[in-house]
């Protein structure tokens, strides 16, 4: 809980500022209304204008000081709202790539206190731009949300799913056994690309390139993304070849 000492120091906006000093004021003058005055005792009690004024003093700071908690309420509000707004993809809803970096550095925080592994999966979706070229926009934003869906649907609350550019999206699993990694992996990779997104009653197929990797205590979060990247690079030179297909 913070103390009167950090209410004090914390930055408040001009219109905070302003209420905050009218408030201090009226509760100072609610003091000085209640001081006793140098004739008074308890057989004659100060009563009258003071009492009165000190009253009303109370009363208004009380009305100030709820409209101040309000305003705060709303001032954090806006904060929590422009925090998520910093680490989400506006099209989708998924994490982007600084909340994809916040969440990959954590989890392997927690790899290296607790010996815990994991994995990364990078997507790339194959002929992605000739959607956009032939349907328009409109039908490429759906296309990418249809991406999202797949992936959400097929995952654990625990992992992180983002759109991390363009047409790339990152699956980051946490928790994971490395032997479990793969299959799991592959699993979302089959449904991904088995997945067909209708657009005006035109059938779409989803293709995906994909290269994921586990992780565990002694890798790095660049050491990762690096490795995962060339696999999927790998993965769609391949796909392009007719080779690649057959196999």
């Amino acid at each position: 809980m913070a103390t009167d000492s950090n209410i004090l120091a914390a930055p408040l906006d001009g219109s905070s500022a302003r209420l905050y000093a009218e408030v201090t004021g009226m509760l100072a003058r609610f003091n000085a209304a209640l001081q006793p005055k140098e004739a008074a005792n308890e057989d004659h009690p100060i009563t009258g204008p003071d009492t009165a004024e000190a009253e009303a003093a109370l009363r208004i700071a009380l009305v100030a000081m709820s409209e101040a908690q309000r305003r705060i309420e709303r001032q954090e509000a806006r904060i929590r709202e422009l925090e998520s707004l910093s680490v989400t993809d506006e099209l989708t809803g998924l994490f982007n790539r600084r909340g994809f970096d916040m969440h990959l550095g954590k989890a392997l925080a927690q790899a290296r206190r607790g010996e815990r592994h994991g994995a990364v999966m990078m997507i790339d979706l194959d002929r992605f731009k000739p959607i956009n070229d032939t349907y328009g926009h409109a039908a490429g934003d759906g296309f990418l949300q249809a991406v999202a869906g797949v992936l959400l649907a097929d995952v654990r609350e625990c992992d992180v799913v983002a759109r991390i550019g363009g047409d790339e999206f990152a699956v980051l699993m946490t928790d994971l056994e490395p032997a479990s990694c793969g299959s799991r992996a592959r699993t979302l990779t089959d449904r991904l690309n088995d997945h067909v997104f209708d657009w005006q009653g035109t059938l779409l197929p989803i293709s995906a390139s994909v290269g994921f990797v586990d992780y565990g205590a002694d890798d790095t979060a660049s050491e990762i993304l690096e490795r995962a990247d060339k696999l999927m690079y790998l993965q769609k030179n391949a796909r392009r070849s007719p080779a690649g297909f057959l196999n």
